[in-house]
């Protein structure tokens, strides 16, 4: 199992302007990369930066993240909103 935490000052203001029901997304994202960070989808060949979608029919959020393994921790860089 992996550890989720805030890899920068950008991911925690954005976390902060989220609504209730985004938040909710956000919790449902955590729980899968708790357990299978890799399945995000990964911006470069031979990095360790992803990105992971969720999509709801009230909210969609988007995760930018940095897989570090030998720590097992996910750091969170980015929250991002799309549309939904």
């Amino acid at each position: 199992m992996f550890t989720i935490r805030m890899g920068s000052d950008i991911a925690e203001a954005q976390i902060t302007a989220l609504s209730d029901t985004e938040v909710d997304v956000l919790l449902e994202i955590y729980e899968v990369l708790r357990l299978t960070p890799a399945n995000g989808r990964r911006l470069t060949p031979a990095g360790a930066m992803y990105v992971w979608d969720h999509q709801r029919v009230s909210a969609g959020i988007s995760v930018t993240y940095l897989l570090l393994e030998p720590q097992r921790e996910v750091a969170v860089l980015r929250v991002d909103r799309f549309p939904a």
